[in-house]
């Protein structure tokens, strides 16, 4: 009996050994077809939202993995509706598996409701190593920069195990955009370029594109701008291989920027025309409106930019969406200075800077207060401008090397010269001056050495002035800016 038992539990074993294997590669070859579907559905989905939302392949992945697994009806259910895109059933199921991923996968349809969860429970995330790495790029995404780089601070120091390199690459993207934010390119592009590695090998077809789109911000800030265009290139691609043609629309809108950035203003206005022609959302819709107004307030047109701008607001208003409204804001101030009307520039200034002073961004908190002090110094309303001149350095003073911080210089310079203190405004324009020259920047540093001339003259040092005049033309000629030039070369200072 016991030798019968013996021959059925070898033919079981060598049944097993056959079909076992071929089983679990059909479950395996199933689970990454379904993952697959569920990628593409999601994304369609995203396409038609009005909302902002978050997207990540390891997270979808994980939860169709999940509830693949399990064989309950209601993991089913929630598997299925995921495959058709719909990730309400399966953030319902995982609330009671794993609250975080449930929360990351809601982000994928509602980032601004799920990252307002997050916040709640901000330790939470930071102790969990499998999820942390998304907690920084939620908070990138939803223009929270001070939560962003806390965050990092502690991702830094705790490097991932190299089983879990895809999450190292999402570390890493994160660690891009703070980089770049805090102007250090080099780490920026360093982080950056890990991470696309990572991607391309996981075959992270959106994330790679992410990555491109990144590096040729970084790029086009260090003024390498033909890799900056090959990089926007290479995610248009991307796009369009993956039919996504919202993220095709944002990719061709950041290549009109570029065409801004090298002054080749007709081909932008031909990208943005393009990008509104594509079936596109009513809030990139209005994201390109400003982008339009960008260039005509570039061009000199501001009362077209005017229009734009009108119909921008009214859409980001209507959204709540915080961080476009504040840029619809800051660009009808500046027009706004431009027609010479300096109320109405300090009104949306002060609008435009109050949500920046929100979200922590130091960069566009001070562009605002730089536009209201101009504003009041045109109105002779030098106490005003000087408090709000002061209050820019407040917030910048982390910053080593800020244009920013040297128009704030070379503006209370302007107010001090005018009140007759010559020696205070002397030394405002030397401060002003040394961080032009750390920044590069000809055209401030055209200005700064011609109030320095005409400090000179007041001063009756003639041979001081004409030197600090003939360095002043220098830099105005290097800037190729011919009104500049002339304006230096005719504009008596005596």
């Amino acid at each position: 009996m016991s030798g019968k038992y013996f021959v059925y539990i070898v033919i079981i074993i060598f049944l097993a050994a056959i079909f076992l294997p071929a089983l679990i590669l059909r479950w395996h070859w199933r689970l990454k077809y379904l993952q697959n579907l569920v990628r593409i559905n999601v994304l369609k989905r995203q396409q038609k939202s009005e909302r902002e939302t978050f997207f990540s392949t390891y997270v979808l992945n994980r939860c169709c993995r999940i509830l693949y697994f399990k064989p309950c009806p209601q993991a089913q259910t929630a598997l299925s509706k995921l495959v058709a895109g719909y990730t309400e059933y399966a953030v319902a199921y995982l609330e009671t598996l794993d609250r975080q991923l449930a929360l990351l996968l809601y982000a994928h349809t509602d980032l601004s409701a799920a990252y307002k969860k997050m916040l709640k429970n901000k330790g939470e995330w930071l102790n969990n190593s499998r999820y942390d790495v998304f907690f920084p790029l939620i908070a990138h995404l939803s223009h929270d920069r001070k939560t962003l780089n806390n965050v990092l601070s502690k991702l830094e120091a705790s490097p991932l195990p190299h089983r879990r390199s895809v999450l190292a690459a999402y570390r890493n993207l994160a660690l891009s955009f703070a980089y770049s934010y805090e102007g250090e390119m080099l780490s920026a592009s360093q982080t950056a370029s890990a991470a696309l590695k990572t991607f391309q090998k996981k075959q992270y077809a959106m994330e790679t594109a992410a990555c491109h789109l990144i590096l040729a911000d970084i790029y086009r800030i260090s003024c390498v701008n033909d890799i900056a265009e090959t990089m926007i290139d290479s995610a248009v691609k991307i796009y369009q291989t993956q039919k996504t043609p919202l993220f095709l629309a944002r990719a061709t809108v950041i290549k009109g920027m570029l065409m801004v950035f090298e002054n080749r203003r007709e081909t932008a206005a031909e990208l943005y025309q393009k990008a509104l022609q594509m079936p596109i959302t009513d809030r990139l819709r209005a994201d390109i409106y400003n982008q339009q107004a960008l260039l005509k307030i570039i061009e000199g047109k501001p009362t077209a930019a005017v229009n734009n701008l009108n119909s921008a607001l009214d859409i980001h208003q209507r959204q709540q969406n915080r961080h476009s409204t504040a840029l619809s804001l800051q660009l009808l101030a500046q027009t706004a200075y431009l027609q010479k009307h300096y109320r109405s520039t300090v009104k949306y200034a002060e609008q435009a800077r109050k949500i920046y002073a929100l979200t922590q961004n130091h960069s566009a908190y001070a562009e605002c207060l730089y536009l209201a002090a101009s504003a009041q110094y045109r109105q002779n309303s030098l106490v005003q401008a000087e408090n709000n001149l002061r209050d820019i350095l407040k917030w910048t003073r982390h910053i080593s090397c800020n244009f920013h911080v040297a128009n704030v210089y070379n503006l209370l310079g302007i107010i001090y010269l005018q009140k007759g203190d010559l020696q205070r405004a002397k030394v405002l324009f030397q401060q002003s001056l040394h961080l032009e020259q750390s920044c590069q920047r000809n055209e401030g540093l055209a200005a700064d050495y011609f109030n320095l001339a005409l400090i000179e003259t007041l001063t009756d040092h003639p041979e001081d002035a004409a030197h600090n005049r003939h360095i002043a033309e220098e830099y105005a000629a290097q800037t190729g800016d011919t009104e500049l030039l002339d304006l230096v070369k005719q504009t008596p200072i005596n």
